[in-house]
């Protein structure tokens, strides 16, 4: 068919609707008061519009051929009274029932976004930005309805369609057999109209949050799609990303209202029924006028909760297919999970090992194999190589970001995976080469919102990485509003707040990630110092390309192909006339030309051992 196409959900598990349903339930739980009330209130609801027909019946069959004028008017009294408490009944549970719906979607979106912030990297490089703002967000308020509207009006009009066919059957039985039997051809075809659409709905999800992945990568990549006049190729691939959508929607959508459209012939055929058998019983006298009347008001709404129940069913289903992608993320395991040992148990006295770790992104492809060395406390210990070695996949593992699948990583001979996450990272300060600053004020993003550190300590801190100079040009200082990833702000200041927030906690072990590579040369001075100020009297871990920055290392590990290739001090490595002194001679001659081992140990800038400054 030319609406053919292949599922494509993002690692989605398809389930059953009663298993998903299971899952539903127990969220009404908190809010049970709204849920209990709109069930009251639809007992009201449902019965001021059976009420309504019967009263009809009496005015034509009772007081209008009697010329009953005062039974006349106090039925007419009656019916608007009845029909007046119905709106107004209906009108507070609409409002109860928005209440329950909101108050469950912002429960679900506060658990669904704590969840996501505690799942590790493996899950956050399988889900862009923008399928995951389409599962927190876009997926959530699609059950907003199901959770409020839907469900309980759903319960009204199987209480409400129950209720005609009783007053039908009990009133005349032989009219009313007629149309029982049209009730189970309409419910199967609309039940196998379901199946057949939960698929194409289920597939537009997932074409949705494709869509939504790639507007939110485009706006966040804008600049290098303008700066390469990447633009008509980016609308180009937008059009093939919404065609695979329109391709889903439109049929799905033509075969919906085509359904819909013919189901609404049903409600003819059984007025057409009525009018069959009921008139030549009215001109025999067997029927009166009003029972034939009160037939034909009741079909039309009988066919009204049919309809409404097809649809909140065909809702229900899609809603469902929300509830997959939702409690997938929110089943899905933390690939990191605390140990059982307390927090107070975690002391840093001795040294860090990393004994004989193996590790890979995708099972067998190794990015470090057997790696083993120690940070003793206190020691500065350099991490170089060339790219895709395994030097950042050692500093994730460190900070546990990944668990290794082979070996361990121990901190004074206790395994780290022992300990709670949240206990170790405490101990780690972390400064990367992308710098990521939050929209606010500087003071927020030193102390990372954490508003128990005081002013005062953040003033000094900033003191001592060469920040303040920066923080004091600023609009309002220490609460002058930073940019979106701080754009008001040049690549080396950016470093330099970075370096301060990296010292606001007091960390005795620091991570440097190519934390000095991008510096700009106006401020390369101020951040050298700034560096120095950060390692004194702390345990270092450092990422370099520019291996000038890590001369007087107390080791140096190269790491290369996933090996500790060489391990030593600087002038050891040159000695060995290795790939480390190979690199340092790329980089040097490059800056002063042909150097000797000897001539780039005197060269070099040297950290003065009594200030550890260069």
């Amino acid at each position: 068919m030319w609406w053919h196409f292949e599922e494509s959900e993002e690692g989605v598990r398809k389930q059953s609707a009663l298993e998903l349903l299971r899952k539903v339930v127990p969220l009404f739980r908190p809010h049970a008061k709204y849920l209990y009330l709109g069930f009251g209130l639809l007992i009201f609801v449902t019965a001021s519009q059976l009420i309504g027909p019967l009263i009809l019946r009496y005015i034509i069959d009772k007081s209008i051929p009697a010329a009953d004028t005062r039974s006349l008017l106090f039925a007419a009294v009656i019916y608007v009274c009845i029909a007046g408490l119905g709106a107004g009944f209906g009108y507070i549970q609409a409002i109860t029932l928005f209440k329950l719906g909101i108050n469950i979607i912002t429960d679900l979106k506060s658990k669904l976004f704590e969840h996501v912030l505690h799942l590790g990297l493996d899950f956050h490089e399988k889900h862009s930005p923008g399928r995951l703002i389409s599962r927190v967000e876009s997926d959530t308020e699609t059950l907003k309805e199901l959770f409020g509207d839907v469900s309980v009006n759903l319960l009204r009009n199987v209480i409400f369609f129950i209720g005609i066919l009783i007053t039908l059957v009990v009133t005349d039985f032989g009219i009313a057999a007629w149309i029982l039997l049209l009730v189970p051809l309409f419910f199967g075809a609309t039940f196998w109209f379901i199946v057949k659409m939960k698929p194409l709905w289920r597939e537009w999800r997932a074409q949705w949050a494709i869509v939504t992945g790639y507007v939110t990568e485009y706006v966040q990549g804008i600049d290098v799609i303008q700066q390469f006049n990447y633009q008509n190729r980016a609308r180009a691939r937008m059009k093939d990303v919404n065609l695979n959508k329109y391709r889903i929607e439109v049929p799905a959508t033509f075969i919906e209202y085509g359904f819909w459209g013919g189901f609404m012939f049903g409600e003819i055929a059984a007025i057409i029924i009525v009018f069959i058998v009921g008139i030549p019983r009215a001109f025999a006298g067997t029927l009166t006028i009003g029972t034939l009347i009160m037939f034909i008001d009741f079909i039309r709404q009988m066919f009204l909760p049919i309809i409404q129940l097809s649809e909140q069913i065909n809702f229900i289903q899609r809603s469902l297919i929300s509830v997959e992608r939702v409690f997938g993320i929110l089943e899905t395991e933390r690939s990191i999970e605390d140990g059982p040992l307390k927090d107070e148990e975690l002391l840093f006295e001795e040294e860090i090992r990393f004994e004989n770790v193996w590790f890979a992104y995708e099972e067998d492809n190794w990015i470090i194999r057997d790696v083993s060395f120690s940070i003793r406390k206190g020691q500065k210990i350099a991490l170089v190589g060339m790219s895709g070695g395994g030097k950042s996949t050692v500093v994730n593992l460190l900070l546990r970001f990944y668990d290794p699948q082979k070996g361990r990583i121990t901190i004074d001979g206790s395994d780290i995976r022992e300990f709670p996450v949240k206990a170790w990272r405490e101990k780690l300060g972390l400064v990367l080469q992308d710098i990521f600053l939050f929209p606010g004020s500087v003071s927020d993003n030193l102390r990372v919102f954490d508003k128990t550190v005081p002013i005062e300590h953040i003033e000094k801190v900033a003191a001592i990485a060469r920040a303040d100079g920066i923080i004091g040009k600023l609009p309002g200082r220490y609460e002058g509003e930073l940019a979106e990833r701080g754009a008001n702000l040049s690549v080396g200041e950016r470093q330099l707040i970075s370096f301060a927030r990296a010292l606001a906690f007091d960390p005795p072990l620091l991570v440097l990630d190519e934390a000095t590579s991008s510096v700009d040369p106006h401020t390369e001075r101020l951040v050298q110092e700034a560096l120095d100020q950060l390692l004194e009297g702390r345990t270092a871990v450092i990422v370099a390309h520019r291996l000038s920055t890590i001369i007087n290392a107390d080791q140096i590990l190269l790491i290369h192909n996933g090996i500790v290739e060489e391990q030593g001090k600087h002038d050891e490595l040159l000695e060995e006339n290795g790939l480390y002194a190979k690199l340092v001679r790329l980089q040097f001659e490059e800056a002063v030309g042909p150097l000797t081992n000897e001539r780039i140990s005197s060269t070099v800038p040297r950290l003065n051992p009594a200030r550890g400054e260069s």
